[in-house]
């Protein structure tokens, strides 16, 4: 069986995937370190983005947790979620990973954690992340 042929990327998406994990690394470089200390399946993507599989329970938030680069779960993997979990680290990239933890956790406190109301979840896109979207009415 050959490997899947994937779309050529477009400079400014390279650059922006360069970009990215540069400026996620020392996040990413923790949560790698986390990642083999907890026995992860370590998978590297064309785009930079880490995925860390088979963590066990409690090494990581609800479904998964990205941190800078590096996505930390454990068997809920999929195309969809990890689409959701690349926006978290452009999130990561935009903000900074300080300043990103201070607002998603100050947008946890005053949304009750509820990721259809927090704006982070929200910009990653709720249905690929694996959350019900109810609707205006409850953001």
């Amino acid at each position: 069986m050959s490997a899947p042929v994937s779309a050529p990327v477009s400079a400014p998406r390279r650059a922006w995937e360069l970009y990215r994990a540069w400026r996620n690394l020392p996040a990413s470089a923790l949560a790698l370190g986390w990642a083999r200390l907890n026995g992860a399946r370590i998978t590297v993507g064309a785009d930079l983005f880490v995925e860390a599989a088979g963590m066990p329970r409690g090494t990581y938030g609800r479904g998964g947790t990205t941190v800078g680069n590096v996505w930390l779960f454990g068997e809920l993997g999929g195309e969809r979620r990890r689409r959701h979990e690349v926006r978290h680290a452009d999130q990561y990239a935009l903000l900074g990973t300080v300043p990103f933890l201070a607002l998603y956790g100050l947008n946890a406190l005053v949304t009750r954690n509820l990721p259809h109301r927090n704006v982070f979840e929200r910009w990653a896109g709720l249905a690929d992340g694996g959350y019900a979207d109810p609707g205006p009415a409850l953001v």
